[in-house]
């Protein structure tokens, strides 16, 4: 019912949140992958921010279920 066009014009602007909150270049896609280290992927897990490991990278993929407000504990506790 939202629209595929909204829907990635969500997913996207997140992402774009995200990547500007952490000084990262402008991404157009919902996937933002970081190279960090592990006690960073500690504190996410412990923060219950869910995120995966992928090629040796930390990625974080936004949707449709997604909030500013999950962006910004993300950006929070990797500011931490």
């Amino acid at each position: 019912e939202v629209g595929i066009d909204a829907v990635h014009a969500h997913d996207t602007a997140l992402a774009a949140r995200f990547a500007d909150g952490l000084g990262l270049s402008p991404v157009r896609s919902a996937i933002v992958s970081l190279d960090l280290p592990e006690e960073a992927a500690d504190r996410l897990a412990a923060a219950r921010v869910r995120c995966a490991g992928r090629g040796g990278l930390t990625r974080f993929s936004f949707h449709l279920a997604n909030t500013e407000a999950d962006v910004d504990r993300a950006l929070d506790v990797l500011a931490g």
